[in-house]
């Protein structure tokens, strides 16, 4: 009876040997978590590249797009300063020229006519001196003075391309007759054309026109 009944603490005594298996299973497990928790962590680097490096494809092309809108916004301001520069290049040159062409002293009459050839372009000039002799015999006869006092000018069009423009400009003309006087208000065009001149470009009159003035005195 004795050794029977040591026969169940002999197999009692085996599993532990079981529990060895056990014990093999668990580092198995381990082992998996470990490759597991190495396959996360290199998800996890692409992962980061893949964002990172987006992120700086995205903030290159924003940095990219901002420098050539900038460049863009030079390139229009530029054109618009360009065309500002020449709307004001107009502006002085025909008040002066509208002076030109309607101030007049009979006492000088060359002065008019050297004057008028002078803001012309060559065509245009080449037709007020053909004139000159008929047109001063006529001004000194009619004794007649005029002064000129430029109120607006505003440029219509402008093609700096081809180099044309037109302008409308309101004056008023104070003519003097012997003792008589009277100011008249008048509107102009004036066609102007961009030439070369001494090496230079210059806005010159290629030709003027008067407008009714609607309202005005007659």
């Amino acid at each position: 009876m004795s050794s029977e009944e040591q026969r169940p603490e002999s197999a009692k005594d085996v599993e532990p040997d079981s529990g060895a298996d056990g014990g093999t299973g668990t580092a198995a497990e381990q082992a998996a978590d470990e490759k597991s928790a190495d396959e996360v962590q290199r998800n996890e680097t692409l992962m980061r590249r893949l964002v990172f490096g987006s992120a700086a494809l995205a903030t290159a092309a924003v940095i990219a797009a901002g420098v050539f809108g900038v460049l863009w916004w030079v390139a229009a301001s530029d054109d618009n300063a360009a065309l500002a520069s020449t709307r004001e290049d107009i502006v002085r040159v025909g008040s002066s020229a509208v002076q030109a062409f309607t101030e007049l002293d009979y006492t000088k009459p060359d002065e008019y006519f050297d004057r008028s050839a002078a803001v012309s372009t060559p065509e245009l000039a080449e037709q007020i001196n053909a004139g000159r002799e008929a047109n001063k015999k006529a001004m000194v006869e009619a004794k007649t003075t005029a002064t000129t006092k430029v109120l607006d000018l505003a440029v219509a069009e402008l093609n700096e391309h081809e180099g044309k423009a037109s302008f409308l400009a309101a004056i008023q003309v104070e003519v003097s007759q012997g003792d008589q006087s009277s100011v008249k208000p008048m509107r102009v065009e004036v066609q102007m054309n961009r030439i070369e001149e001494d090496g230079e470009q210059v806005w010159k009159v290629s030709g003027l026109s008067q407008v009714p003035v609607v309202g005005g005195a007659q």
